[in-house]
């Protein structure tokens, strides 16, 4: 058992808990869900994030914080203005409840926003659908880019795992490029 707890561990899981007392490790520490974008505000007191323009709300309150350079970090190391990605999933409201903040990342200046999720319901008669819990304009997408060709939002449903890039604009989130992530390379298939 030692050596395949050792090999577990060497490969970068660590699964040692689930061989030694059968625990099973909560569904949100492997939350693939992620979202990229520039703090508008922070609230220490509450551990309130606001990200993309203060269309996205945040609950840092029990999040593990990375921030390069400094160790220990807390939500305090954490500045308006940083480009942050945020691990975690969204609440009924559509609040994300972080797991994991990353400070800084990259994001390209073209947009404000990486959103890297499953779709929900995709509405596309009003070119609309969720992701993270966050409502995205799809309406003005060129088309979605799926295994190297383009295809029409048109056929896109709920379930897709995806990267939306997204802008602020009239207070809304508006997809500017949406890319099919290679577990659903075969959604329409």
């Amino acid at each position: 058992m030692f050596t395949q707890m050792k090999k577990c561990f060497v490969s970068g899981a660590f699964i040692a808990g689930i061989f030694t007392t059968g625990a099973i490790l909560p569904a949100a520490a492997s939350a693939k869900d992620k979202i990229v974008g520039t703090v508008s505000s922070l609230d220490e007191s509450t551990g309130a994030i606001t990200i993309i323009d203060n269309l996205v709300q945040v609950d840092a309150s029990t999040a593990t914080i990375k921030v390069k350079g400094v160790d220990n970090a807390i939500l305090s190391d954490i500045q308006e203005g940083d480009i942050i990605k945020i691990t975690g999933s969204a609440d009924d409201s559509g609040v994300i409840e972080a797991i994991r903040i990353k400070d800084p990342v990259k994001l390209n200046k073209k947009y404000d926003g990486k959103i890297t999720g499953k779709t929900e319901k995709v509405n596309t008669s009003k070119d609309t659908f969720l992701i993270m819990g966050q409502p995205v304009d799809a309406g003005n997408l060129p088309g979605v880019i799926m295994g190297g060709r383009t295809i029409s939002f048109d056929t896109m449903r709920s379930g897709v795992s995806v990267d939306v890039y997204v802008t602020a604009k009239d207070s809304q989130l508006v997809a500017k490029k949406m890319i099919i992530r290679s577990e659903s390379c075969n959604f329409c298939h």
